[in-house]
């Protein structure tokens, strides 16, 4: 079996039909990641500052001994590898403030070494450099899911991780005086059970965590936001009347203007594949109380020889226009089997 990814052009529907489930096609199939078996798992785009098309889309590379993460242009043809271990879940953010200049930055949990990896993307050359100041090792069994969170007042970077058994960390990211990122950590908490999926609203400073089996959930984002759970916020269940089914897997957000946009999460499905919401997304409005706005499904795309997708862990999206390919935007997913 071999993984890749996919790229969905976004469009806006001029109304949505309550509990229905909107069938979309892809319209570019990257080549396949480096290794063979169940090895893709997360992408996320990032988005070139001053030529749009020039964007790339950064995914994951989950192999036991050689994994990594590569780096496709928006035709879905691979322009760089990068080892270093088995990356899981990824995020990026720009104008990070680092020696004496602002970088755009991706991370990724490492699962070989239990480590939070950063790289600086170069916006000319678009490749990827490590720009951590040393092996940032967690503390949590593996460095499982993953995400950033960057106060839009502050500037402050932030990672999470989170592991099997539902355990969530939060380290600051900061500059070691060398022009190198370092991290200390400076929150700890349980969600209940397993987790993998999460990502961190700037603008409002929520962080989404998914508990595969179970739901959804909000927190607050920053270090001394309370992490009991009378304190969090269920935007969704698995269970009934909720618009998932699990596994709750990947998940990202779709920024609009003024605060609004959405929160979108894989409702994989891989322990229920005959249930009407596996291999389908959900999409929740970003503010007040997350409300679900409606499902889709890629489904085959028999002109350009692009099957559906299936199985789905990591996904990413952008509002930004993209060129004539993707006016509006465009979405990834993983595609887990052929």
């Amino acid at each position: 079996m071999r993984c890749w990814f996919v790229f969905v052009a976004v469009f806006f529907a001029p109304a949505c039909i309550a509990g229905a489930v909107y069938e979309v096609q892809a319209t570019i199939e990257t080549a396949p990641v480096p290794h063979s078996g169940d090895r893709a798992d997360d992408a996320k785009v990032w988005v070139h500052p001053t030529e749009p098309v020039l964007s790339v889309v950064i995914g994951s590379d989950k192999d036991d001994d050689e994994g990594g993460l590569i780096v496709y242009d928006l035709e879905g043809r691979q322009l760089q590898f990068v080892g270093g271990g088995k990356m899981n879940n990824i995020d990026v953010r720009y104008n990070v403030l680092l020696g004496a200049e602002e970088i755009d930055v991706v991370g990724a949990g490492n699962r070989t070494d239990n480590t939070i990896a950063v790289f600086r993307i170069d916006r000319q050359s678009r490749t990827l450099t490590d720009v951590t100041a040393r092996k940032i090792a967690v503390n949590i069994e593996e460095a499982y899911g993953f995400c950033f969170y960057q106060n839009r007042r502050s500037g402050k970077l932030y990672a999470f991780v989170n592991d099997k058994n539902g355990e969530v960390e939060q380290w600051e990211l900061f500059d070691d005086g060398t022009g190198r990122l370092d991290g200390r950590a400076v929150r700890r908490f349980d969600v209940g059970s397993q987790t993998e999926g999460m990502v961190a609203d700037d603008e409002y400073g929520w962080l989404y965590v998914g508990e595969e089996d179970v739901a959804i959930w909000r927190y607050g984002a920053e270090p001394d936001d309370p992490t009991d759970k009378a304190s969090r916020y269920r935007v969704d269940t698995t269970g009934s009347g909720g618009h998932i089914v699990a596994d709750v897997e990947g998940m990202t957000i779709y920024y609009a203007s003024d605060g609004r946009g959405y929160v979108i999460a894989s409702s994989q499905g891989e322990d229920h594949s005959g249930h009407s919401l596996a291999n389908t997304f959900a999409v929740y409005e970003r503010g007040g109380n997350n409300a679900f706005v409606a499902s889709f499904r890629i489904i085959s795309n028999d002109a350009l020889g692009i099957d559906g997708v299936s199985n789905t862990d990591g996904i990413g999206v952008t509002s930004a226009p993209l060129g004539p390919a993707f006016p509006y935007g465009v979405f990834v997913a993983q595609d887990g089997s052929p």
